[in-house]
C-alpha cells in the first residue's frame, strides 16, 4: 500500500506536467481534486508512520539498496503528503502565525520543484515493486 500511495501522490502532484502532455487527463484530476487534501494528509501520516517504525533500521537504509529505496519513499511521501494536504493543514497552522509563516515559506519552495518531486515519487514507488 506504501508504493501506491507513493505513486498515486507522485501523479497527482506531477498533474500539470501530465496534463500539458496529455489534455485528456484534465476531467480525470478534476474528479480527484476534491480528495486532495485528504489524500495529502493520509500520505503524511503514511510516512510519518513509516519514519517512526524505519527509525530502529535507519543504519541498514545506508548499506542495502531497499534501505535507501524505502528511507527515499519516506521523505518523497512527507514532501508529497506536506504539499498535497496542505489546504487542511494550514487550517490547524492559522493558530500559530510563525508556524503559519514557516509553512508558507516551506509550501513556496516546494511548488517550485513540485513535477520533478512528483515523477521522483512515481520513480521511487515503481522502483520498489521492481527490487
Amino acid at each position: 500500500m506504501f508504493p501506491i500511495l507513493t505513486i498515486l501522490g507522485g501523479l497527482i502532484v506531477a498533474s500539470p506536467l501530465i496534463v500539458a502532455k496529455k489534455p485528456n487527463a484534465r476531467q480525470l484530476f478534476a474528479r480527484i481534486a476534491p480528495y486532495q487534501g485528504m489524500l495529502g494528509v493520509g500520505v503524511l501520516a503514511l510516512g510519518v508512520l513509516w519514519l517512526v517504525r524505519w527509525l530502529p533500521h535507519i543504519g541498514m537504509s545506508f548499506s542495502s539498496l531497499d534501505g535507501a529505496l524505502v528511507l527515499a519513499m519516506i521523505v518523497a511521501n512527507l514532501l508529497l503528503g506536506f504539499l498535497l494536504g496542505f489546504g487542511l493543514l494550514s487550517g490547524l497552522l492559522a493558530r500559530n502565525p510563525s508556524a503559519k509563516q514557516k509553512s508558507e515559506a516551506l509550501i513556496a519552495k516546494l511548488t517550485s520543484v513540485q513535477i520533478p518531486l512528483g515523477m521522483g515519487a512515481v520513480g521511487l514507488g515503481v522502483a520498489s515493486f521492481v527490487i
